[in-house]
């Protein structure tokens, strides 16, 4: 039986920083769709910047008191809290199957660009391709939001030192093994490489 889940950042590992002079300062983007709506649903939640990042590092979100239905501190400035990319409105949703809902993760290296700006420009290019590609198969629909996310990942949005990409958009893929969550907490990581960097970006996924 499906029962209400959450999705959430807990953690990102660096194992090799990136090319960068100084520290990273990585922040992730899951760009989370319900594909299941006429219309589908379609957010884009941040995590990040964490600042000061070598290798070998980890940071953590913090999660989020019971009492609390929402991210405390949005800015960041306390921490990183752990806010669920699923479900879209920040409540515990069922997910009956794999296929309805698209988890896609951009690992990002902050240098002099906007990352509310980049959010933004991720969640109108998810928007725009999911109107472009209706008749497409699921496949084909996350390969070309992905290519999407990409692009819009590569418009500047500061000077003079423009964010980066650590590697290619991926898919947070579910599986109805992943979704058991009835009886404990399941973990999945994602790795990426790019920028002369290499990282883990991992997730929970719990009961709602």
């Amino acid at each position: 039986m499906s029962v209400p889940v959450k999705i959430a950042v807990t953690k990102v590992k660096c194992f090799i920083d990136t090319d960068e002079a100084t520290s990273d300062e990585p922040y992730v983007l899951v760009t989370g769709i319900n594909l299941k709506s006429l219309v589908p649903n379609v957010e884009v939640t941040r995590y990040g910047p964490w600042g000061d990042v070598d290798e070998d590092e980890t940071r953590t979100t913090i999660p989020i008191p019971p009492s609390l239905p929402f991210d405390p501190d949005p800015s960041g400035i306390i921490g990183i809290f752990r806010k669920p990319c699923w479900g879209l409105d920040g409540k515990a949703a069922t997910i009956s199957n794999p296929d309805d809902v698209v988890l896609l993760v951009s690992l990002m290296e902050n240098d002099d660009g906007d990352v509310q700006a980049s959010r933004v420009l991720v969640k109108g290019a998810a928007v725009t391709s999911l109107a472009a590609s209706m008749s497409l198969s699921r496949t084909a629909r996350v390969a070309k939001l992905i290519n999407d996310i990409n692009g819009a990942l590569q418009i500047p949005t500061g000077a003079p030192n423009f964010d980066d990409n650590i590697g290619s958009t991926k898919e947070f893929r579910l599986s109805k093994e992943l979704l058991d969550v009835n009886g404990c907490k399941k973990f999945k990581c994602l790795t990426f490489v790019g920028d002369g960097g290499r990282y883990q970006v991992c997730f929970e996924v719990s009961k709602g």
